[in-house]
């Protein structure tokens, strides 16, 4: 379920809409094995999760942001500047100190690149595996945080995929 800005809450996962000849190309290959991204109109493709929202208003999010920043905590200081986004609850009552954990453990780890070729391999092929190691791409970041955190979005043997992860959000299975 979509969210109010009122209603942001630490444990939030936040899905953004993509853009850029890279997303089109892959999205492009999704939509051709997934009939549930095809007749999607909303496509999102970068993901976070919201750490706390300061006082201030400002929201700090987890996110896998690039290859050269890797993972980290990233703040915006409105709803509005954080872009074309939806905001899902997904945890129920997120325990605070294991929030807190797992962006400790995990702040600071590299960008999965190779993370996009091993979805793309996934789909076309209808295999159900994942890589993992210390190197995390947003869909990895989310995922993992939700499995860490008790509520896992997909099964750890599967390479996470943003068809999958919204159609869970939606579904609120």
């Amino acid at each position: 379920m979509t969210e109010n800005i009122t209603d942001i809450r630490p444990g939030d996962i936040i899905l953004w809409k993509g853009g850029g000849w890279f997303t089109d190309i892959l999205s492009g290959i999704l939509a051709l094995k997934d009939k549930s991204w095809r007749v999607r109109t909303w496509r999102p493709w970068h993901t976070g999760f919201v750490v706390k929202q300061l006082d201030t208003g400002e929201i700090v999010t987890f996110q896998a942001v690039n290859l050269f920043t890797g993972v980290c905590a990233v703040t915006y200081e409105t709803k509005l500047d954080m872009g074309d986004c939806k905001i899902y609850h997904w945890l129920n009552n997120p325990d605070p100190a294991r929030l807190e954990q797992y962006v400790l453990q995990c702040n600071g780890w590299p960008y999965d690149v190779w993370a996009y070729f091993f979805v793309v391999i996934t789909v076309l092929f209808n295999q159900h595996w994942a890589i993992s190691d210390k190197k995390l791409m947003c869909w990895e970041n989310t995922s993992n945080f939700c499995r860490f955190m008790g509520k896992e979005l997909q099964p750890c043997y599967e390479e996470p995929l943003i068809s999958k992860m919204i159609n869970a959000l939606e579904s609120k299975t």
